[in-house]
């Protein structure tokens, strides 16, 4: 009999235990918290495991760790940031912000099926070109920024350029631009003139190296942005100032990519690095007036990694954010204030051009192409639907590496349309290089800004392709007549001199667009 009783009372608290775990899961599914999805997902696929290690594949491409120390400021110190996913009130805080549970709670697994299901779960709102283009003039016109706490020189020539762009004349009689391919000729002319003539930058001298005033280290890949823009503005005879009184805009020279790879090589809690960046804007806010007298509104920063936005948003957020991974929906990326910073993979350092252009149409035998890893929830359900299904479409996961990337390379300046699938970030390099080698892109990355938003007319030489609608992706490819794509590729070229990287600068480049970018923005908003 004791044993029987034993037996009893063995199935009753695994009968309680099962109860309380059930009753766990109804609740959070109730209240409608993140975890609902993942507990139910995680009973039944049995398949999943769950590992908490440190290695791990970086959103778009292999990061370099840097082997350079640095002394970390004393918040940093005080900070024990090693223990955040050991605490699981972190943990939760962590999972309910707008991020994929894939990239930094679980770093190891594979849940595509959970993330698209949180992703539908959050109902994000599909925002359209053209209704982007509606928001931006509408926060322009009513935008409140701070009021400097005094006037300037400097304020009121932004002043006077602000008046002579609103009443730009139209003239189209311009060999080295296209206004095909601008939303309005007159005015970027107008606005690029008054930038080179009026400009002027203070770059803080403030920063430990690597992170701040070392470019040379980031000149190279996907983030190449940051180091090439970097290196040309800190060598600019002509906008840079050694009189922040007279400057129009102050540059934080720091490197988003040096700044995650230096101090937090091995972490994925984007939160990790937030401290630092806060004890530099508390340096030199005591150390200058300058953050002060505007609340950061005339400060600017370049940053490419895809942390960027986050790293920013809180204590840099008044900023003008030049930055790749931008999302208008989830990022924080405000349309008006910030910028669309290109990414850039820059094969060659020395010299940037090398191999660029493609095939003329008539010898472009590829109809679309894809090659890329699995990051992200989009790329599996792309190549679900298109790999090895219809000869026409070239959709691959993975090419065989071979130097410089030749086979990639070759499909890129041979194919008609290249796909330009977004991976764990909306932001891709695969925009830019199909531009670089004359293929007409196709971004397929739902709230995605694309570089020079607010100057250039993206419709005119890309397309853009819901994520819900890849299905059809074939048939709204052959949907585009024939003439119409030979006036895209036609514009691709046209549009191409906006977005290169020359070891020395030359007019209407991606240096002087990203900075013309940042001054456009800065113009717009003074008061």
């Amino acid at each position: 009999m004791g044993h029987g009783f034993q037996h009893i009372f063995g199935i009753s608290r695994l009968a309680y235990f099962g109860g309380a775990v059930f009753a766990v899961i109804i609740i959070l599914q109730y209240f409608e918290f993140p975890y609902g999805d993942v507990i139910s997902s995680l009973f039944s696929a049995s398949k999943i495991h769950i590992s908490y290690g440190t290695n791990r594949t970086s959103s778009n491409c292999t990061t370099d760790n840097a082997t350079t120390t640095l002394t970390s400021p004393q918040i940093l110190l005080d900070s024990n940031m090693s223990e955040t996913y050991k605490n699981a009130s972190n943990l939760v805080h962590n999972f309910t912000k707008n991020e994929s549970p894939t990239r930094d709670i679980f770093p190891s697994v594979n849940l595509s099926a959970v993330t698209e299901v949180h992703r539908k779960k959050q109902k994000v709102k599909v925002v359209s070109i053209s209704e982007m283009h509606d928001i931006l003039i509408h926060n322009r016109a009513s935008s409140h920024p701070m009021k400097s706490l005094w006037t300037s020189r400097a304020d009121q020539e932004l002043l006077n350029a602000k008046l002579q762009i609103e009443n730009a004349s139209f003239n189209e009689d311009d060999r080295t631009l296209y206004p095909s391919v601008f939303r309005n000729i007159s005015k970027f002319r107008r606005s690029y003139e008054l930038m080179e003539k009026t400009l002027q930058v203070y770059i803080y001298k403030e920063g430990e190296k690597p992170i701040f005033h070392q470019p040379e280290a980031v000149m190279k890949g996907i983030y190449a942005s940051e180091g090439w823009f970097m290196m040309q503005m800190k060598s600019s005879k002509r906008f840079i100032t050694k009189k922040p009184k007279q400057a129009h805009l102050f540059y934080i020279p720091y490197s988003s990519k040096l700044l995650k790879a230096t101090l937090f090589p091995n972490s994925y809690n984007r939160e990790s690095v937030v401290p630092y960046l806060k004890s530099y804007i508390d340096m030199i806010s005591r150390r200058y007036n300058f953050w002060n007298r505007t609340g950061g509104a005339d400060h600017f920063l370049v940053a490419c990694h895809d942390w960027a936005p986050d790293e920013t948003r809180q204590f840099m957020g008044t900023c003008i954010r030049a930055i790749c991974n931008n999302d208008v929906q989830k990022t924080g990326f405000e349309l008006g204030k910030d910028v669309s910073l290109p990414e850039t993979n820059v094969r060659y350092r020395q010299n940037p051009l090398q191999n660029r252009g493609g095939n003329p149409p008539s010898k472009r035998s590829v109809f679309a192409f894809f090659a890329g890893k699995m990051h992200g929830y989009l790329r599996p359900i792309l190549l679900r639907h298109w790999e090895n299904k219809d000869p026409d479409m070239k959709i691959f996961s993975k090419l065989p590496k071979v130097k410089d990337d030749k086979n990639y390379v070759d499909f890129m300046k041979n194919s008609k349309f290249c796909i330009c699938a977004k991976g764990s970030e909306v932001n891709s390099p695969r925009v830019v290089e199909a531009i670089f080698y004359e293929c007409v892109p196709v971004i397929i990355s739902d709230n995605f800004v694309p570089p020079f938003f607010e100057i250039l007319d993206w419709e005119s030489f890309a397309v853009f392709v819901p994520e819900k609608d890849i299905p059809d992706l074939k048939n709204i490819l052959l949907s585009i007549p024939k003439k119409r794509y030979l006036q895209m590729h036609k514009r691709i070229k046209e549009v191409q001199q906006h977005f290169l990287w020359h070891v020395k600068p030359v007019e209407y480049d991606i240096f002087h667009m990203i900075l013309h970018s940042i001054w456009y923005t800065r113009v717009a908003r003074v008061m």
